[in-house]
This record gives structure tokens, C-alpha cells and sequence, in this order.
């Protein structure tokens, strides 16, 4: 089976912060506790939409992270509602890179601020180089862990329940 993972990541050490956005926003879904100054949660519903009104009551920076397997992995950053970094590859048929908006002092500040070098991170971008590179971690993950995330393998809407990760608490 192929993983599919999309989630949420507010920056924040305040767990809280992310269970008003769920219910500012009308919506529910699933927190994990802070970690590395991130707040990590699904949103029930599509999980690989972006939701609107999440993004409308969102307090300051927040990524959305795709990653399915056999097709490619999506990175998106908004500051409050202002979509500021906007990373999509596809590896479905062929190749396809797309660098909509793409700041990359903004993932290297937020990588240096989790103690995490930045050396090196355009290979994530860049299939072709990546590999060779950065070795056979996927290109996802290697950012997802420079930037200090930890729940972001096998995490969707579809998979989070309150059995099978009982440190997410239900919004």
C-alpha cells in the first residue's frame, strides 16, 4: 500500500492555538501536542483540499504538506491568509515541477530556527539532484524533518482516529 499523507502545521507552542482555528474556522479534526514549535493537526473532511476557511482564521504561519507515494508532494506556507510559498511536484505520468511562489530564505530561516542546516536544500526541489545528493529519504521527508516536523508520515484525515493515535485529541 502507498502512503498518502496531507496535514496541517501551524507554528506555534500553544496546542490551543490550533484547536481555535479548527473551531473558529466551523471545522474539526484532530491535534497532535506541540512539537519543535509545531502544532501538527488533520481537518476532517477531503484531506488533500486545502480548506478555505482554515486558512482565513489562520493566526500566522502555516504549511500544508502533501506527500502521496506513487505521485508527488505538495509544500504550501500562508502567513495569516497570504499564500507566501507554493511548491507542487508530480511524478505521476512525467515529471512536472511547479515553483508557484517559491521563497527559499523563507524554508531556510525556518530551518535554521529548528538548529537544522539548510545546506543543500535545493536538491529537495529538484528530482535530479536530489538523490544523488541527499541519498534515498524521500524528498519530502528530508524537509519535514529539517524543518522540524514529526507528524507527518501516514497522517490524514482518512488515517487519524482517536485508537490509532491516541496523542491527537479530537476538536
Amino acid at each position: 500500500m502507498s502512503e498518502f499523507s496531507a496535514s496541517y502545521h501551524l507554528r506555534t507552542n500553544d496546542r490551543e492555538a490550533a484547536a481555535a482555528l479548527l473551531q473558529d474556522s466551523g471545522n474539526h479534526g484532530f491535534i497532535f501536542p506541540v512539537e519543535n514549535g509545531w502544532v501538527s493537526f488533520v481537518v476532517t473532511g477531503p484531506p488533500f483540499d486545502i480548506n478555505d476557511e482554515v486558512i482565513n482564521w489562520n493566526p500566522g504561519i502555516l504549511l500544508h504538506y502533501i506527500y502521496a507515494e506513487d505521485h508527488g508532494w505538495e509544500l504550501k506556507i500562508w502567513s495569516k491568509d497570504e499564500l507566501v510559498f507554493d511548491y507542487q511536484c508530480d511524478w505521476t505520468d512525467e515529471l512536472r515541477i511547479e515553483k508557484n511562489k517559491f521563497d527559499p530564505y523563507l524554508l531556510r530561516e525556518l530551518i535554521i530556527q529548528q538548529g537544522n542546516s539548510a545546506d543543500d536544500m535545493e536538491a529537495v526541489f529538484d528530482l535530479k539532484q536530489h538523490y544523488a545528493i541527499l541519498g534515498n529519504e524521500p524528498p519530502p521527508y528530508v524537509l519535514a524533518q529539517r524543518l522540524g516536523l514529526t507528524h507527518y508520515e501516514w497522517i490524514s484525515s482518512d488515517y487519524v482516529d482517536g485508537e490509532r493515535y491516541p496523542e491527537a485529541i479530537q476538536v
